[in-house]
C-alpha cells in the first residue's frame, strides 16, 4: 500500500498585495487632482484644396494670419495688409487681436480664420496666438475696471505658411 503525503492547502498572503493596491489607488487618485487638458478644435484645409475659380463678385472675405519667425502678418488671401513685428521676443497678440476686432465689426457674420504657420514654431506660441485670434477683451462700460470677452473668429484652420 502507498502512502501519499497528504499536503495541507497554502493560503495565498493578500496582504502585501493589498497594500500595494490601496497605496497605487490613493496615488492615482491624488495626480489625478492636479492633471488638466485642453483641447483646441482644430480645421484643417481639405487635400488638394486651392483658390477657386468662383466669381470675383462673390468671394467670400478670407483672413489670414501668418505666425513668421519674426512677427505676425495678417493678409486676405492675396496680399500681406498688416505686419506686426515681434516685441523682444514675444509675439504682440494684443495688436494681432485688436485689428481683428476691427476686421470683425466690419464683417460681424464672419467666424473663420486661417492661421498659416512657418516650421519650428513653439506649440505654446501656437496657442497664444490662437487664443488672439479667437477672442479679444476690451474695456468695460463706464471706464470701470470690468473687462468684456468678444469672440472674434472660433473657427480655426491651420496650415502651414508659404
Amino acid at each position: 500500500m502507498l502512502k501519499r503525503k497528504h499536503h495541507e492547502s497554502e493560503e495565498l498572503e493578500l496582504t502585501t498585495l493589498l497594500n500595494i493596491l490601496v497605496v497605487l489607488v490613493s496615488f492615482l487618485l491624488l495626480s489625478a487632482v492636479f492633471s488638466k487638458i485642453t483641447i483646441q478644435e482644430l480645421n484643417m484645409p481639405p487635400q488638394g484644396s486651392g483658390p477657386s475659380e468662383a466669381s470675383t463678385n462673390a468671394a467670400p472675405l478670407v483672413i489670414e494670419v501668418m505666425l513668421r519667425q519674426d512677427g505676425l502678418e495678417i493678409g486676405n488671401g492675396r496680399e500681406v495688409t498688416d505686419r506686426l513685428p515681434k516685441l523682444g521676443d514675444k509675439y504682440d497678440t494684443a495688436a494681432l487681436s485688436q485689428k481683428l476686432k476691427l476686421l470683425k465689426d466690419q464683417n460681424p457674420g464672419k467666424r473663420d480664420v486661417i492661421l498659416l504657420m512657418e516650421p519650428d514654431i513653439a506649440y505654446s506660441t501656437m496657442i497664444k496666438v490662437m487664443d488672439a485670434l479667437k477672442f479679444v477683451e476690451i474695456q468695460g462700460p463706464h471706464g470701470g475696471s470690468q473687462r468684456l470677452r468678444i469672440t472674434l473668429f472660433p473657427n480655426v484652420t491651420v496650415g502651414d505658411a508659404p
